[in-house]
């Protein structure tokens, strides 16, 4: 067992050796790497279950490999690396991609149905509010090793698809002072300096980044910064560690643009300003002791504060009224009201009276600088903490080896949500001009302001066990009993008005509880010393969030960043995966070593919660969307010779909808009723048929965003014992637009990205490195929706596809340089 896991950790290192980071890797001793053979099995970890003992397709990934190709995103060093893993630019920003892995979703975007459960150093990390997910936040240069685990319910809530669990460094691991920095296109500036040291049973360990992009789209420029510390006291039977983490991000997301648009120029944007400004800071003890010679303990305790201001200029319904233009309005064939209705009068939230119109022609007649936009603002502050005990007994059982593992978790999140809109002039380049005019409108569906307070408990009880029932075979069984309880307490928001004048609904307070126990069970079999061959069982739930709570009324859809309203409740997510697989290495293949794994899945989602665009310009509602299901076939081979190595990875998946339904999508040019001339042929239409602005989603019709098939390989070469080349590629199938879930349109076109890189060791201290990214300049993307062509009367606009592009080539070098730094070799990639 050892000696095939010494081979894996020297085929991982070869992998690390393809991109710029690790491509050093190959030229330093792989000998030196050690044998790694154990797993957390947990969020918290510190467990150490043997790896070939896990009834599933877990991938562990090397800190330094995250870093590769000169990226400083954790999300593109996952996508290098991992089968079934892609990355979706929603948003423009390099340091703000959605991660999917198996067709399951982390997102820092409001509204993103979010399934995968990611945790730093045993801390969830998925925010309180919207279960959403800022990858920046992640200290990227502190990351000893990542975990992804696919079907395992011990990972708590959100862990549909799998989760993501992040260990740090500390000084007992890495010793010395590291500094590297590199520059490249498009005004990319990064840095980074780590040191670590160790007196006695005392360790200490600091890492600092900081990142800035003048971005390659118009209005696109990010900068972030993080520093990450450790504090750590070990002796022969335990381990106590007090960290923190802060991290600070200023991102231009600049979203999907027009294709008309980007076809007059690749960098132009969309309708703006939108500016993501996060703030984070997190204390987390951790610790394990050894009790006795068969039970040890683990837990941690952690506090953390979370702060996120967002800006979002788009255009508005918003118009002079038809029957007084001297004041404001919303349009009343989107709302489906008369005109002179009272409720569609745009009115100041202080006094709440009728805005005058002060800021746009009478005559409607809207051109650059005179046409009617919205800034949405909203603001989220949120304080949440928690712990985690567990407790791992090694004690035999009937005689067998045996791994028992009992714990409980609780998380306690407080959010404070305000969002407010402004009134805004769109100019000719489309980046909104602010008239300092907050407002607000009494019809259901209108804009609304909101102060809301949201509180979470979210409460684990777990246990898993894993017994050897012969040499060969290894059986395990394990659940966890998750509850969530959610309070809402309105501070203030503006309730619409029906009809006869009288509220529309309720306020936001409200109570929801949500519990579940999900199963698991699996086995893994020693079919020769160097192949395994697994299966496994399990369930998993996903509670909804606060934020889909209070957004879930077709009638009364959101603009989400800034308004919610009181809405009918959703029921919980339910996911059952099981999953079939093999893996194994070889010591001597061809003169060389060979790791590979082979695995099937399937996973069917109940209740699957969604995102629906409304027919109201900029608004949305969620939705139990029925079951979807998603499976797939992965297959990953690494191989190292002396001097060179290759590997590859290929992962089919089917993500389809398994039940009938008929979906709002009004910018499709499938929906019914789309392309009418005249908004009142389309509001009569709406009249007699309720499906007007719908689409009809069939079973077997393709979940949107996600390609079917993904393929990654690469190679290096040490050229000297100092100079190494590389290069890698992406290869992803089409994929069918967002609001297109009939999928009546043409797919997204496919796209290969090829990257090359090098290294040079010119001292035992000085290392310089670079590399090309799309070297051959593609021009692709991996996220497409549609649009309203006509918000914006001047641009003249006809195609309704809105796509956000990715970046062109880019250049960068850099340079790492090392002052007596020792750190533990680690893993880099294990299948």
């Amino acid at each position: 067992m050892k000696s095939t896991i010494r081979r894996a950790a020297l085929v991982g290192a070869s992998v690390a050796a393809l991109a710029t980071a690790c491509a050093p890797a190959i030229a330093q001793d792989a000998i030196a790497l050690p044998e790694i053979d154990v797993i957390g099995t947990t969020p918290l970890g510190g467990d150490g279950l043997d790896r070939d003992k896990v009834p599933a397709n877990v991938i562990s990934v090397g800190g330094d490999q995250l870093r590769t190709s000169g990226s400083a995103t954790v999300q593109e060093g996952l996508f290098q690396n991992a089968p079934s893993v892609n990355i979706s630019d929603v948003t423009g920003n390099p340091f703000n991609k959605d991660v999917f892995f198996r067709g399951f979703q982390a997102s820092q975007q409001n509204g993103a149905p979010q399934g995968l459960a990611v945790y730093q150093n045993g801390v969830r990390v998925n925010e309180a509010f919207g279960d959403t997910v800022n990858f920046e936040f992640i200290p990227t240069v502190a990351i000893d090793r990542l975990d992804v685990w696919t079907n395992n319910p011990l990972f708590g809530l959100n862990a549909l698809g799998g989760a993501l669990s992040f260990q740090t460094k500390s000084g007992f691991t890495f010793q010395g002072v590291e500094i590297e920095s590199q520059i490249g296109s498009f005004g990319r500036r990064e840095g980074s300096a780590q040191w670590g040291t160790q007196i006695g049973n005392w360790a200490g360990y600091l890492a600092i980044e900081g990142a800035r992009d003048d971005g390659w789209r118009d209005f696109s420029a990010s900068h972030l910064k993080r520093v990450f510390g450790d504090v750590g006291y070990k002796t022969d039977t335990s381990e106590i560690h007090l960290n923190f983490t802060y991290a600070d991000s200023k991102l231009g997301v600049v979203g999907p643009t027009p294709f008309e648009l980007l076809e007059q120029r690749r960098r132009n944007v969309y309708t703006g300003d939108q500016i993501n400004e996060n703030e984070m800071g997190m204390l987390n003890l951790q610790g394990k002791f050894e009790v006795t010679d068969t039970w040890s303990l683990q837990a941690n305790a952690y506090y953390r504060r979370y702060r996120s201001d967002r800006v979002d200029g788009n255009d508005t319904d918003v118009r002079p009224c038809p029957d007084d233009p001297t004041l404001l309005c919303l349009e009343a064939d989107d709302f489906g009201a008369e005109e002179g209705d009272d409720r569609l009068l745009v009115r100041d939230p202080v006094t709440g009276r009728p805005i005058a119109n002060t800021f746009y022609p009478q005559d409607g007649e809207y051109g650059p600088g005179t046409t009617p936009g919205s800034i949405e603002r909203s603001h989220i502050r949120t304080t949440s903490a928690g712990g985690t005990l567990q407790a791992t007994n090694e004690s035999e059982l009937f005689g067998r080896k045996n791994h028992f593992v009992i714990g409980a978790a609780y998380d306690f999140g407080k959010t404070d949500f305000r969002g407010e809109s402004e009134l805004c002039i769109i100019p000719e380049d489309l980046q909104c001009i602010g008239t300092g005019q907050k407002y607000y409108t009494l019809i259901p569906g209108g804009i609304i302001p909101v102060d809301l307070e949201a509180k979470n408990h979210y409460l684990g009880l777990y246990a898993t066990n894993t017994l050897d029932v012969t040499d060969k075979l290894s059986a395990t069984i394990g659940a966890r009993w998750n509850y969530a309880r959610l309070i809402l307490n309105d501070k203030g928001t503006i309730v619409p008005l029906n009809e006869d004048g009288l509220p529309a609904g309720p306020n936001l307070d409200g109570k929801h509880s949500f519990d579940r126990f999900n199963p698991m069970a699996g086995l893994t079999y020693k079919i020769a010393p160097n192949v395994t061959g697994f299966v496994s069982y399990s369930e998993s739930n996903r509670a909804p969030t606060a934020l889909e709570l209070g957004c879930s009324n077709p009638d009364i859809p959101c603009p989400l960043e800034s308004t919610l309203v009181s809405d009918p409740p959703l029921e919980q997510v339910v996911t059952r995966t099981g999953e079939l697989g093999f893996r194994g290495s070889f010591d001597s293949f061809l003169g060389g070593a060979l790791n590979w794994s082979a695995s099937i899945y399937r996973a069917n989602n109940s209740n699957d919660i969604l995102n629906v665009p409304s027919e109201i310009t900029g608004r949305g509602y969620f939705l139990n969307a029925g079951d979807t299901r998603r499976q797939g076939l992965e297959l990953s081979a690494q191989y190292m010779a002396e001097k060179w190595a290759v590997y590859a990875n290929y992962s089919y998946i089917d993500a389809t909808f398994r039940k009938s339904i008929r979906l709002a999508s009004p910018n499709n040019p499938a929906s019914e009723g789309y392309g009418e001339d005249d908004d009142d042929d389309i509001a009569a239409a709406a009249d007699d048929d309720d499906n007007a602005g719908t689409i009809h989603v069939r079973k077997g019709d393709r979940l949107t965003g996600i390609p079917d098939h993904q393929f990654k390989f690469g190679a290096a070469y040490r050229v000297t014992p100092a100079w190494t080349v590389g290069g890698d590629a992406q290869i992803m199938s089409g994929q069918y637009y967002l609001g297109d879930e009939s999928n009546q349109n043409k797919k997204l076109p496919g796209y290969a990205i090829f990257n090359v890189n090098t290294s040079y060791q010119v001292t035992e201290q000085l290392r310089l490195f670079g590399g090309v990214k799309n070297l051959f300049n593609k021009k692709y993307s991996n996220n497409a929706t549609f649009f309203e062509t006509d918000d914006i009367g001047f641009l003249g606009l006809e195609d309704p596809r809105s796509i956000t592009p990715a970046r062109p080539l880019q250049v960068y070098v850099g340079l790492n340089m090392k002052f007596g730094a020792k750190a533990d070799p680690v893993l880099v990639t294990k299948y």
